[in-house]
Parts: structure tokens; sequence; C-alpha cells
């Protein structure tokens, strides 16, 4: 770990704080928050997730359950809703629930110890057969027409792939191999045809839905958006239309295109987004999930689709999970006596981590430790039995934890007192974030207060906050930059918002602005905004703005000779006298490397 001071002196002549930035260095010092070794957006945005609601909705056969994913197992509950049974247990988590053509059986994703692979259940619930064994990812299954094999997706390779599993033979085989990825399969109902994302060679986006014949044959591009793996791609019964994802409007919603391409009709249209759609077997409406009220819900809509006033709700009445369960109601409390906003971490009697119904379940990709943020106190579902839980409050007080016993059908009641270890305030320094987003593709519907409350518990004083775009798409509120600490700050916690400049030659935070420095980004491949010479003009218009400029996630690796070093333009507007801070501890960047380049 390491610890990095900067006492910002314009910043102090000009009356305001001091910022003292901690962080917590991942690894060895090497670059990116990865578990599996890919990209960030991957292990981000494509690999399936834990939450607290409903997620990956699919209908069954019949047309009377919706199978789904939620609090690390797989879920059945009438269609039309009611008592929600659990067909997995721990220790380990699954995702992604695929049913078998004749309904008797469930594939899934599952996590068993860091590695995903693909496994089936019955459709009543049991043990879960393993049915795939490999030291790489393998995600998203899918049943063949004959239910003799699942298709999955698999990074063997290095590059994600779709292969079918011959439940007899017990063998793998690749079935795309075109370059770049192929993801997210899809049978079509007569077995015929397999859909799926795939790269589009020459644009943005993690690819464009394809479909090819099951018996082998050229692939045909259905349709194109720059897309960011939720496009989820499901045959309507019939199979002569696609429903998927798109997010061209500004949200994620629900759109339909017929299988031989064209014109697509978007089918939900919300500020929140919707994901995963699932027909029912009859064609008459399709499932999927919601975030517009925070965590995920499960709802139902006519096939033609419509605003939210038109959508059905499947209320989860009460669960049913396969063992025993208690609660435990918990307390955090500062060193007054008074209730302290926290982040806590769950560690359960089955090896798993759970979090408060409706709650935002984070985790630290690169240590696979799950967590969430309380303001206030707090009770968890757990499994009877044994459960720890951990307590902090930032890096100013010492973290503490406690054990318990929870029975089953009881609720055990803890509180867990935090001591100061030092007050950092008091001596003029703050704790700080000068590189935060709020809104960068997350499933949990993030509102502004939910984002506030996490800040609060983190313990971070000043927060700027910022807006930047990835790809083509903004990421974040553009009326939130205002110049003016966000509504929500008071005395002890500030937000603000800001904004990131992300050109192919290193990104720049600019905080403090009134209004944006177009454009958002510049040298990005198959765009109109071609990398500038100098990048200096960013850091200019903050400064004639009354703001501070300065270089996010500097270095991913080591800079050894000029050549090295010659992906970032830092050196050149350093030597200009250009830049008002530099990032050393930060989520993506070589803490190591960025240290030593600075000094």
């Amino acid at each position: 770990s390491g610890v990095s001071r900067m006492r910002v002196n314009r910043w102090a002549a000009a009356g305001a704080v001091a910022v003292l930035s901690l962080a917590l260095a991942v690894g060895s010092g090497e670059a990116g928050p990865s578990r599996y070794g890919q990209t960030d957006r991957v292990e981000r945005h494509m690999l399936p997730e834990v939450t607290t609601g409903p997620l990956d909705p699919r209908f069954s056969p019949d047309g009377k359950w919706i199978a789904f994913s939620m609090r690390g197992d797989i879920w059945k509950i009438p269609a039309a809703g009611g008592q929600a049974v659990a067909l997995t247990q721990g220790p380990h988590y699954y995702f992604e629930p695929a049913w078998s053509p004749d309904g008797k059986q469930i594939a899934l994703s599952m996590d068993v110890d860091g590695n995903l692979d693909i496994g089936v259940v019955s459709a009543d619930g049991g043990a879960v057969r393993r049915v795939t064994d490999n030291p790489r990812i393998d995600v998203e299954p899918a049943w063949s027409h004959d239910g003799s094999g699942i298709y999955f997706v698999s990074d063997r390779g290095g590059r994600f792939h779709i292969f079918r599993h011959d439940l007899a033979a017990n063998t793998d085989s690749m079935i795309t191999t075109e370059a770049g990825d192929q993801f997210q399969p899809a049978v079509s109902p007569d077995g015929a045809q397999l859909a799926y994302v795939g790269t589009v060679t020459g644009r943005l986006g993690t690819g464009g839905i394809w479909v090819r014949p099951t018996a082998g044959g050229e692939a045909r591009l259905v349709h194109y958006e720059e897309t960011e793996y939720r496009t989820r791609p499901a045959w309507t019964p019939d199979g002569r239309a696609l429903l998927y994802v798109s997010d061209e409007m500004g949200s994620n919603d629900v759109d339909i295109i017929a299988a031989s391409g064209g014109n697509a009709v978007r089918l939900t249209a919300d500020a929140g987004d919707e994901y995963a759609p699932s027909p029912s077997p009859d064609g008459s409406r399709f499932a999927f999930v919601s975030n517009r009220s925070g965590p995920t819900v499960l709802y139902t809509v006519d096939m033609g689709g419509g605003p939210f006033a038109s959508w059905h709700a499947v209320p989860i009445r009460s669960r049913r999970p396969r063992v025993a369960t208690g609660r435990v109601r918990v307390t955090v409390l500062g060193p007054d006596g008074k209730a302290l906003p926290a982040r806590i971490y769950v560690a359960a009697s089955d090896g798993r981590s759970y979090a408060p119904d409706g709650g935002f379940e984070r985790v630290l990709s690169a240590t696979e430790t799950h967590y969430f943020d309380s303001v206030r106190a707090f009770e968890v579902e757990v499994p009877a039995g044994l459960t720890t839980v951990e307590a902090m409050h930032g890096f100013e007080y010492q973290p503490r934890r406690v054990t318990v016993d929870v029975p089953a059908g009881g609720v055990r009641t803890a509180t867990i007192r935090l001591t100061r270890m030092v007050n950092l305030p008091a001596r003029g320094w703050y704790s700080g974030d000068t590189h935060i987003h709020d809104l960068h593709q997350g499933r949990w519907g993030l509102s502004h207060r939910d984002f506030f409350d996490e800040l609060v518990a983190e313990d971070i004083h000043v927060t700027n906050a910022l807006i930047h775009m990835d790809g083509t798409r903004i990421m974040g509120r553009w009326s939130d930059l205002t110049g003016k600490p966000s509504p929500l700050s008071t005395p002890d916690y500030i937000l603000q918002y800001g904004e990131e400049f992300r050109g192919s030659l290193g990104h720049i935070a600019m905080l403090g602005i009134t209004h944006y420095v177009l454009p958002f980004e510049s040298g990005l491949p198959y765009t109109a905004y071609a990398q500038p010479e100098m990048d200096y003009r960013y850091i200019d218009s903050t400064d004639a703005q009354g703001g501070m400029a300065g270089y996010a996630h500097p270095y991913h690796d080591r800079v050894t000779t000029p050549a090295s070093g010659a992906n970032s333009l830092i050196p050149v507007d350093v030597a200009l006298g250009k830049g008002d801070f530099y990032d050393i501890a930060s989520d993506y960047s070589d803490e190591l490397a960025s240290d030593e380049m600075y000094f």
C-alpha cells in the first residue's frame, strides 16, 4: 500500500482547503484492477455480477416460470409473481440461467473459487453439475435446439469466441473463428440459426448483432450500433425477429429488429435502463429488468412494448432459499456514540458475501472482495451460522469486525464501534478524490443521493466527479456541471462535478470549471476528432475558468526509454509549465511507474 500527500499551494492561497489523497495500491504495482487479465470493460461490463435484485430473466419453455440470478443464486418465480424459489446454494456464486428445451434443467455460469465455468442444475433445484472446467473464462450458456449441447462463450486463446459443449461426448468445439470477439449466443427457435454479438471491423463498441447458420456458413450482420456488452439478443418465438438492448437514445432500452435486418423499433422508453429481454413462449410478452428505482426489478410487458405505465411488475412476495437463513441487524457507531456511515463487508457461514435487500453490492475485482456502503443501521439475510461483519470509515478510523451466530429463522443484532486513529481535518488535511465517475455503464440505478451517501460512507471529504465520454456516449449527466458544489454537499463533505478529456496521448482532469471544454475526446478511431499535436488547450481553458487541470492515471507501465514514454504528452506539457496536479494512486494506472515518472 502507499500514501501520497500533495499540498496544492494555489488552492491554499485562494483560501481553499489542502487535500490529502489516500489510496491502497492493488497488487504489486501492476496497472489495472483486473482479476482475469482482461480489459477493464470486459471485467466490469461483460462478466456476470452479484446483485440484490433480479438479473438475466428467462421464461421457462412452458411459460409458467421465470428464472433469474439474484444474491449469488439462480431462482425461479411464477410468471405472475409470488414466492421465489432458489435452485442453487453456496459456497459458489451462480449467474445467467438458461432453460433446457424440455424445461427440466437450467444451464448457468458459476464462479468456483475465482474460476468462471458452465454448469447445469435441475429445474427443481439441487446439486450443480459442472460442465466445463477450464482455467479461462466460460460464461453465457445457451442450449442447442435439441438439448444435446450447450453453447457458451470463452476467452480460450485470449479473445472471446463461441464454443459448443457436447453433453454426451463431454467435448468442447469452437463455433466462431472470426477476428475479434463473439459473445452472447442465442439459438433460433428452429435451431437453424445462431445470433450473437461480434466485432464489426472499422466501428466502435463491442460489436453488432450477427446471425449465422448453426450447420456452418457465412455470418451476416443484422444490426450495428456502438454497443457495450449490454445487447443480449433474444429470438422471438416465431424466429422472425430479435429483441435486444440498445442505448442509442441515451439510456438502455429494449428494441426489436427483423432477423433479416432493417430498422429497429424501440419497445421500452424510460429514463432508467432496461436489460436482458426474454420473450414468453407464446410471443405475447417479454420479461426484462429495470433499474429505474436503483436495484433491478423484474417486469413483463406486451410484445408491442410501451412506457412504464404499461409494464407489469413481477413481485417477489417471499423467498425460499435452499438453506436455513436468519438475519443480522447491525448498527455502526462513531466515537461520539452516534450512527456512523461506513463501508461494510459481510462474510456468511457458506463462504459467500451478502448485502441488504435493495442494496448496491459492489466488488473489488482484483481480490473478489464484496462490500456495500451504508449510512444507517441495516439488516441482511444470510445462511444460518457464524457470520462476520466488518466496518470501515475511510482511513482515519480503525476498521472493526464482529462475528455473530445467526439463528435459523431468527435475528441477531450487533453493534460495531469505530475508534478514530487521527483527526486529519483538524490539521488542515482533507481526504479527497480528483478522479471518480458516478455513471459508467453500471447496472445499478445510481442516483445523486446514492452516490453522495457512498462518498460519506467512505469518508471522502472532497470529491471531484468527472463527466466524460466513452466511445461516443456521454458518461454522466450534462446538467451536473455547474461550477458549484452539488446541492447535497455539506460543510464536511463536498461533491462537485468536473470533466475528463480523453485523448489518445493522455487524459486530463478539469476541476472547478463552469462549462465544458469540447470535444470530450480526440484520437479515437473512426471519429472526426484527430489527436491534437498538443493538448494544453484543455489546461489553458481550465485555467481561464479559475479551475485546476491535472493528469489522470498517468502511466500504466514503467518508462525506461524516451520511446516508451511517447504515449503521453505529459512531459511536453510540464516542460511548458502546464498542469496543476498529477495522480499517483489511481484505480487504473501503475502507482510505482507513475511515482517514478513524477519525481
